[in-house]
């Protein structure tokens, strides 16, 4: 969350993970039909789930940046969606590569506006907690909000949270099974008091590739910095960063770092004096694969 304070959503999800296989299918309808969730009865029977899961369905594809809104309440082809699902040559059509999943993780964390995914995975408050100690974080976050949060909803928040990265035991039911589980940033300990306690400090990112990198340091430095330099040590610890939100450590970051420097030596450069090391870089140069466009649209 680099840039302007975004609004925290603690509901939204209908009380529904982002399923395997909707992201890629609400994108292919609405493109198909930008006004199709504007009408229930319609989107039921073209996207074959119920009403409530329709408005869940829309709600992971604004969050993930699949889709985006329009004025009208149609929609359009988001960022990621664009990205990942369409023209020629796309990404990853059926969202079936850990790469992918890296980007929509970044999106959801960086853009989403979710409390959870703030508390977590932005801004770093978070990194080994029971869901006691979520439902109270977000409590916190509530505070002051128009109309006081139920407890029911910060229960739901949090256990939609934790269910869409972790999930005990996989059976023939994909029903539990959230696509995010497999990036597993959300490891599950028992503490001796018997409760369940998450765990989401830096471990190896598997599957995190330096395309997905290359644009979550352009999206991040585009939010933070007028100069286009900022501090290795901000990249690793502020919140919003590549470095909080992908959960690296500090090895890790520099690697990933040095590989962007070397596929990109006119626009990166990695400074390292005695004071300070810092990354430069200029947006303008960069390779176009490492850029978000994000665009505001009226209508569809």
């Amino acid at each position: 969350m680099s840039g302007d304070k975004l609004t925290d959503r603690f509901s939204g999800h209908e009380s529904f993970i982002c399923r395997y296989g909707w992201l890629p299918k609400v994108y292919r309808a609405v493109k198909n039909d930008a006004a199709l969730l504007r009408d229930d009865e319609r989107a039921t029977q073209v996207l074959g789930i119920g009403r409530n899961m329709v408005k869940s369905i829309q709600f992971w594809g604004e969050a993930s940046g699949v889709l985006q809104s329009a004025t009208d309440r149609s929609h359009a082809p988001g960022p990621i969606g664009k990205l990942l699902l369409d023209g020629q040559s796309p990404w990853d059509s059926h969202l079936e590569s850990l790469e992918s999943l890296w980007l929509i993780h970044w999106y959801l964390a960086s853009k989403g506006g979710l409390a959870a995914w703030a508390e977590v995975f932005s801004e770093g408050n978070l990194m080994r907690f029971d869901k006691k100690q979520l439902v109270a974080a977000l409590a916190r976050r509530g505070e002051g909000a128009a109309r006081p949060l139920a407890l029911s909803t910060l229960e739901q928040h949090a256990g939609i949270f934790i269910q869409s990265y972790y999930q005990e035991e996989r059976g023939v039911d994909d029903t539990s099974w959230c696509p995010l589980q497999d990036l597993s940033l959300v490891k599950a300990i028992k503490g001796e008091d018997g409760r369940t306690v998450y765990d989401t400090e830096a471990r190896a990112p598997v599957g995190l590739t330096c395309r997905v990198f290359g644009i979550a340091l352009a999206d991040f430095m585009t939010g933070v910095s007028d100069e286009q330099s900022v501090e290795f040590q901000r990249l690793l610890k502020s919140p919003g960063s590549p470095g909080v939100i992908f959960r690296l450590d500090e090895a890790q970051l520099r690697a990933f770092v040095d590989k962007l420097v070397e596929l990109n030596p006119n626009a990166i450069r990695f400074v390292d004096t005695a004071d300070t090391q810092s990354v430069i870089i200029d947006l303008d140069k960069i390779d176009p694969q490492y850029r978000l466009q994000l665009e505001e649209v009226a209508h569809a």
